[in-house]
Order: structure tokens, then C-alpha cells, then sequence
């Protein structure tokens, strides 16, 4: 017997084979399974190709819905930086696996709490649209904060 397999299809346009019944650890692509039986090719249209492999690699290693958390923390320590961590927390909400957003999401704040404000700003890729005197406003009334 056979295990059935589902096509998932990246924003860039690859396709990853993945087998169902760990396809359907994320809740959006259950669901996309529950209301059309997801016979042909599931669109994943948030989701870049390089993302949607660590995510159907974590789904590979994890092997069953129950999630085991010291896997999904070496899992997640695994990929360090952080412009991947963001990616697959993006990827991971999406797709509704929630205890691999929640370890991503972790992962970066552990990364960046000791870092500076602009720091903070550059690794999250956060624009400054204050003007330098709001700026100076901000950090006049908040100084503890910086």
C-alpha cells in the first residue's frame, strides 16, 4: 500500500512532493485537503522555494503531529540567521504550524534582545519614517528605554 502524496507548489513556481499524512501537520493545508481533496497541485503563494524546503524538511525529520520541543528548538537553532528565521516563521504562520512560528519567532528575539535600536531595525528590516526631531521627541521622553 502506497502512502498518497501531496504537490506543493512554492510563489516561485517549484513543486516538493511531500507525503499527506505530514503535509496535514499544517492546519491551512489540511484544510485545502478537506474542502477539495487537493487531487492536483496546492498553491502556496507566500511561500519561496528555499522556505518551503526547510519547512517540508522540518515536516520530514518531525514524523508525527505530536511535536516534540526539543526538536523543534535544534531544528530552529539550526538555521541562525536571522532573515531565514523570519522567512520561516512568515512560512510557518501561513501555513498554520504553530509550534514551529513560536520557536522561529523565539529564536529571533533571543537574537536580537541585547541589540540597539538600529540594530534592531536592520535585521528586521524596519524602516526609520520618523523625522530626526520626532526621533529626538522619543527618546527624550522614553530614555530608559534607550
Amino acid at each position: 500500500m502506497s502512502k498518497k502524496t501531496l504537490t506543493l507548489m512554492s510563489k516561485d513556481k517549484q513543486l516538493f512532493n511531500i507525503e499527506e499524512h505530514l503535509a496535514v501537520q499544517s492546519v491551512t493545508i489540511r484544510n485545502m485537503v478537506k474542502e477539495d481533496g487537493a487531487s492536483s497541485v496546492i498553491p502556496l503563494p507566500r511561500v519561496d522555494s528555499e522556505t518551503l524546503a526547510l519547512v517540508i524538511e522540518y515536516l520530514n525529520r518531525q514524523q508525527a503531529p505530536e511535536e516534540d520541543e526539543d526538536y523543534v528548538k535544534k531544528f530552529v537553532d539550526e538555521r541562525g540567521e536571522i532573515p531565514t528565521l523570519l522567512e520561516l516563521a512568515q512560512a510557518a504562520l501561513d501555513l498554520d504550524i504553530k509550534k514551529l512560528m513560536d520557536a522561529a519567532c523565539m529564536k529571533v528575539a533571543d537574537l536580537i534582545k541585547d541589540f540597539t535600536l538600529e540594530e534592531v531595525r536592520e535585521a528586521l528590516r524596519i524602516e526609520n519614517d520618523r523625522t530626526p526631531e520626532e526621533e529626538k521627541a522619543i527618546r527624550d521622553e522614553f530614555q530608559w528605554a534607550f
